[in-house]
């Protein structure tokens, strides 16, 4: 049987609010879940990394582990970082979280993330202990 136009959006609309149910569902608060550019400026992951819903500290999370897993390999990073054995992911997000929160200014927090926290990591994870790490080609 063939199903007419109107039987087929009435279909599409109850599998997208099912889905989008799940999906706040998932975020543990009954909250739709926030969608942000995929470049965020630094206070707007700091703002993620306060906030109260676990989603999008988790995505605080996911962003600053990521960037120093990335810069963790020397083929993908032209200032690799050596992170040191046990440290936990935790460890690294609340040093960046601190930084955001105790050292960055306002001209800082409007520098896209990455751009201020990939050289906070070059320092703090520094694989030339003694040397100043190298941010040159």
């Amino acid at each position: 049987m063939m199903m007419c136009r109107s039987d087929c959006l009435r279909t599409l609309a109850f599998a997208f609010l099912l889905i989008a149910g799940q999906a706040m569902a998932a975020s543990g608060t009954g909250v739709p879940i926030r969608f942000v550019n995929s470049f965020w400026r630094a206070g707007q992951l700091y703002d993620l990394c306060i906030s109260k819903v676990d989603n999008e500290r988790a995505h605080c999370e996911g962003f600053i582990t990521g960037l120093a897993s990335i810069m963790q390999d020397a083929q993908l990073s032209r200032v690799p970082i050596c992170i040191p054995k046990g440290t936990t992911s935790q460890e690294v997000v609340g040093k960046a979280v601190w930084y955001l929160r105790e050292k960055a200014d306002p001209q800082d927090m409007k520098l896209p993330a990455a751009n201020l926290l990939g050289p906070l990591f070059a320092v703090l994870y520094n694989c030339t202990p003694g040397q100043p790490p190298k941010f040159g080609p």
